[in-house]
């Protein structure tokens, strides 16, 4: 396959080519060359996809060995440490290892970083106990489990199969083209160049800042459940703060876009107040994405508890005994629920009472990852109770490679 320095470079002459052949009104050859140039725009899009993929494969894909050294990290030591400003052994060869992955993503590390290669391939076992503490539960598990995929198992998004680019470096342009149209001619008569518009959407790093507090006592209790209950409360933070930009990121300061809020994606209103959720509604969000030819991948659904509440008790013709929302799924299509979708919507004289649904190929919904955390620990803020702040910030975007794969509505009385 052929680098993305290589396509790029093609697809620059395609298009220069097509500007020249319309200006000499060479129309065949223009035609032409606009299929070179939207043929390289799949193509790019297609090989950063994959360059992503590969790198998550390859980070995964650690040797038995590899992992070994890997799990030396503990992310208590690192967090205890790190308010001392004072790492030592394998949690600060990690550290330097994290300033170089951030000078190859073009960033800087802050106080103390951890790689992705540690994010990915640290193990966080439990230990042989359960116990529950009432001032917090425990992560208890039977086998370890690396930060990454604690985080890919609380995101929402990717439940109904979100594509989550990792690895990357600097800003990454996600080239979009539009379509030939096709007409019908009288004998003679002169056809028009079909012009391609090419529209892009750049997906760049933004800051997400993730925030701990724990004590002292806390941190220096050399415990498997203590290192797993760090790695937990991060991941919480984590994923929330994640899941709830790609759903409803309002795309304004530092926050993604989500995609509520993306121009472009399908839209089912309900009513001038909202309308109660039913079979018609159901039916318009399939056809919205159906009309475009965007029905195909990993389709499902996402919306809320109250949603969900109000299609599992609403027929789909009254006396059938047959409801909108049967076991998990709607219509035959995965139904994933969270109460991050918005129930607080407000429009006409409903207020801050309407609920949203999202239909598509979440596949084509993108969330990017570049590096791992860059941390630093403040034992000074919180002195008196002598606990220590942790303040992790990692990098990410979200962006939607064909907005005609969602439909949304955002007015449901539920």
């Amino acid at each position: 396959m052929k680098k993305e320095d290589e396509i790029k470079r093609e697809l620059a002459a395609a298009i220069e080519n097509y500007e020249n052949f319309k200006k000499e009104g060479k129309k065949e050859e223009a035609r032409q060359a606009l299929e070179r140039v939207q043929a390289l725009t799949g193509e790019l899009n297609e090989v950063r996809v994959l360059e992503a993929a590969r790198k998550e494969a390859a980070a995964k894909n650690m040797s038995e060995k590899e992992k070994k050294e890997i799990n030396r990290f503990s992310f208590r030591k690192f967090m205890l440490e790190a308010s001392r400003k004072e790492l030592s052994g394998f949690e600060a060869e990690m550290a330097a290892e994290a300033r170089k992955e951030a000078r190859e993503f073009g960033m800087s590390v802050g106080d103390f970083g951890i790689p992705y290669l540690v994010l990915v391939g640290k193990r966080a076992s439990s230990g042989q106990n359960v116990k529950t503490p009432a001032d917090g539960g425990l992560l208890v598990t039977d086998e370890g489990i690396s930060y990454v995929e604690m985080l890919r198992n609380k995101l929402i998004l990717e439940q109904v199969g979100a594509t989550m680019l990792t690895g990357l470096t600097g800003n990454v342009p996600i080239v979009f083209g539009s379509k030939y149209q096709g007409e019908w001619l009288e004998e003679g008569a002169k056809s028009n160049i079909e012009k391609l518009t090419f529209t892009s959407s750049t997906m760049k790093p933004k800051r997400l800042s993730i925030q701990g507090v724990y004590s002292n006592q806390l941190l220096t209790q050399a415990s498997l459940d203590v290192e797993a209950l760090v790695m937990r409360e991060l991941v919480e933070a984590h994923a929330e703060s994640l899941n709830a930009a790609a759903i409803n990121g309002s795309g304004t300061g530092a926050e993604p876009l989500g995609l509520l809020n993306m121009e472009g994606i399908g839209s089912v209103v309900g009513g001038e107040n909202g309308k109660a959720i039913d079979w018609n509604t159901i039916v318009a969000l399939e056809t919205a994405v159906a009309i475009k030819n965007a029905d195909l991948g990993s389709l499902a659904y996402l919306t809320n508890t109250k949603v969900r509440g109000a299609m599992k008790t609403t027929e789909k013709s009254t006396g059938t005994a047959r409801f909108l929302m049967e076991g998990t799924a709607v219509n035959g299509y995965k139904t994933v629920i969270s109460n991050l979708v918005p129930y607080n919507l407000s429009k006409g004289t409903a207020s801050k009472t309407l609920s949203a649904m999202i239909f598509g190929n979440f596949a084509d919904l993108m969330i990017g990852w570049w590096g791992g955390l860059d941390v630093k620990a403040d034992p000074y803020t919180m002195l008196d109770t002598d606990e220590v702040r942790v303040v992790a910030r990692a990098f990410h975007d979200v962006a939607a490679r064909r907005k005609e794969s969602f439909a949304v509505i955002k007015d449901i009385i539920a």
